[in-house]
């Protein structure tokens, strides 16, 4: 079983048992999803690249702050097949012209 396989069975068997939490003491900010909410979201980031051209074994390139968005971004590159390609949110344009 993969870990997109996981996150499908889970939202089956936990759909509202909480799945992710997101915390941000310096901003007093708490956010939860469910697992039904996780994988619908996934799906909605796994069919948005599919419908601009990512297929199975493409490389997709993942430049975000840590949150429950990358998440759902990473795990949403997963779910089309594509390879999700990680970067340092930090990485300023002189270093991502070393990544291509």
């Amino acid at each position: 079983m993969t870990v997109v396989e996981m996150i499908a069975r889970n939202a089956r068997m936990y759909p509202d048992d909480v799945a992710l939490i997101e915390l941000r003491p310096s901003q007093k900010i708490r956010k939860e999803i469910t697992w039904k909410q996780f994988d619908e979201r996934v799906n909605r980031v796994a069919n948005a690249l599919i419908d601009r051209g990512v297929r199975k074994g493409d490389r997709v390139i993942h430049w975000a702050m840590n949150s429950i968005n990358w998440l759902e971004g990473y795990f949403g590159i997963m779910r089309t097949g594509a390879w999700p390609v990680p970067l340092n949110f930090r990485f300023e344009s002189r270093d991502l012209k070393y990544c291509g």
